[in-house]
Order: C-alpha cells, then structure tokens, then sequence
C-alpha cells in the first residue's frame, strides 16, 4: 500500500509539472520573419501607384502590426542608384526602419547602392569605395541593441555582416553583390585597389560563413538562414543545374560550395534568402544528392513582383520546414524562378 501511495504521488507530481515544461519549451515554436529587396525603385506600377507608395502604405504597417514578426531581413538594392547613391535617401530609409517598422531590420547592401554608383549615366557618377563608407557609416556604424538571447554578433572587418538567433534558429548576412561581387565596371577608382578590397571582402565573407556554420554545429541550433543581396544562379540554361550555374562563376563558387559542405555534414534545414533579380520563386536549387536540405527564396521587388515574404520555420515539419507567403497576398511563390 505503501509502495501505491508513493507511485501515485510521483505521478500526480510529474502531472503537474509537465503543463509548465510544455510552456516553456520553445524549441518547437515556429520562428517567423519578413524578408524583402529591390525597392522602392520609386516606379508606377500597372495599378498607378508607386512601389514606393505599396511600401510605405501598405507593407510597412502590415510589418509594424504584426506581432507574430520579431525582425525583418532587406537583401539589399534599396532603389535604383539614381537614388540609392545619395545620402539623403539613406537616411530617409534608415528613418523608415528606425520610426515606421519599429522592429530591428538587418540589411545586406546591394550593388545599386555602392558598386553602381560610377556609372556614367547618373547626374553624379561617384567612387564605389566611397560610398561603400557612406553606407557603414549610416547604417552600420554601431552595433544593434538587442536582448542578449538573440547572440547579436557584428563582424569587425565587414560591419555589414551580422549574425542573430532566434528560437533556436541561426541568422547570418553575407555581404555579396551582383557584376561579379564588385569585379566588373570599375570605373572611377583605381581598379588595382578595388580588386585588392573585393579579395580582402571574398575572404572575410568565408571566414564569417565559417564562424557561423560553427555556431549551427551546436545541438540547440534547429535551422540556418543565410541572407545576400547576390543571386548566384541565374535563369536555366538547359544543361546545367542550379549548383553547377553557380560553380561555373569563379566569383560565387566558393561559396556555394561551403553552402554544400555544410548542409551535407550537418543535415540541418537551410534558406538562402537574396535579391537582386527580378524572379521571384521559392524552391530548392541543387539536387537532392547534392543537398536536399537547402532551399532558397529569391525575395519579391525588382519591378516584377511588390510585396515581402513571410517566413517561417516549423521545427516539426522535416518535409518543409519552411513556409514562405506574401505578407500582403498571403499566396504561396512560385516554385519556378521566371527571369523573364
């Protein structure tokens, strides 16, 4: 009798206790983010209003309101460079972020913003390297403050490259951009030391990816999300694969080959988030020998498709632990990247 009293007390005891350690596991909660780029590039759309105008109007609040969204990722291109390579203009997005979207915006420049910034076409054609500064200078020019939990790291030689976690998922910005990661048209500085400083960011980028991938290793990261401006795949050529499109370039192949070394060693899910072009899509790029744990998202903008993506990550879905909507249609992508 003895002996059923206590069984039946140690029960009743870990009855009790397993409500309160279901409400504290987190490491089944879906993890949910926007991701965006290429706009506004401040063009009418078929509606008549601006891209510009659907940002701020109807996206930005949708963001601000939402409270299931803790962050947003901007892959980079943020207008056309007749814009983007102004200051005003980055401090009127900084402004944005900061007042509007209230919530930490983690941001990966793109081409239009510094390597496009010579090009003879524009009003004032201005040097690359500088207005790279320019560009860490507003917006990365101190580390964002955040609950301790989130890991917050900033990266001391690319202060643009950023890596967070939350809820067991991993976050790290890469900072890639199109015209070969800044190796073709230099055209108002010294190309010798351009070259130089795109060897020194190619290396740097590898050692960050590196850091992080060591940060995934650990039991109590569930997923990794990497985020570039770069699209390093481009449109089907019929012979090639994704993986394989990406190799044949010798300015990105190293980095999709590190993409691949991981997700083949470590099995855990991956999203590559990125811009630049205008196929907007979600699907998985390489093979599945060569890695059928990685997907990417090629974010709307870029004329073709106004919106931003949701996204999220269900640790409980080994199949598809990511789910990607639109934050305004709540439609699903397409599953075919169409560069027309």
């Amino acid at each position: 009798m003895r002996r059923f009293v206590i069984l039946l007390i140690g029960l009743i005891v870990l009855a009790l206790a397993l409500p309160a350690l279901t409400f504290d596991d987190t490491s089944l909660q879906k993890t949910t983010f926007v991701a965006y780029g290429d706009m506004p590039y401040r063009v009418t759309l078929s509606d008549g209003r601006t891209d510009e105008a659907v940002l701020k109007e109807d996206i930005v609040p949708a963001i601000q309101q939402r409270e299931d969204i803790p962050f947003v990722i901007h892959v980079g291109d943020l207008s056309r460079p007749e814009y983007a390579c102004n200051d005003e203009f980055l401090y009127e997005v900084k402004d944005l972020w900061e007042n509007e979207i209230q919530k930490p915006v983690f941001y990966t420049p793109g081409d239009n913003e510094w390597t496009d910034c010579d090009r003879q076409y524009l009003p004032n054609p201005q040097s690359e390297i500088e207005r790279l500064a320019v560009i860490r200078q507003i917006f990365f020019s101190e580390p964002k403050s955040l609950d301790p939990q989130w890991q917050y790291e900033q990266n001391k030689d690319l202060p643009e490259n950023e890596l967070w976690v939350y809820n067991g998922v991993l976050f790290v910005t890469e900072h890639m951009v199109s015209t070969d990661n800044g190796r073709d048209e230099i055209l108002l500085d010294d190309p010798q030391v351009v070259l130089t400083l795109v060897e020194q960011r190619d290396q740097a980028n590898k050692q960050w990816l590196d850091h992080a991938f060591e940060i995934a290793k650990s039991k109590d990261i569930k997923a990794v999300v990497i985020a570039s401006q770069l699209d390093p795949f481009g449109p089907e050529d019929g012979e090639n694969n994704a993986f394989t499109r990406c190799t044949n370039n010798a300015a990105y192949k190293e980095f999709c080959k590190q993409v691949q070394t991981f997700a083949i060693n470590v099995k855990k899910p991956m999203l590559f988030v990125y811009g630049d072009t205008n196929a907007y899509c979600y699907d998985q790029p390489f093979d599945v020998e060569l890695g059928a744990n990685i997907w990417r998202l090629n974010t709307p903008g870029d004329f073709k498709y106004i919106d931003a993506s949701v996204v999220s990550y269900d640790p409980t879905n080994s199949e598809q632990p990511f789910e990607v909507t639109g934050l305004l249609s709540g439609e699903s992508p397409p599953q075919v990247c169409d560069y027309n």
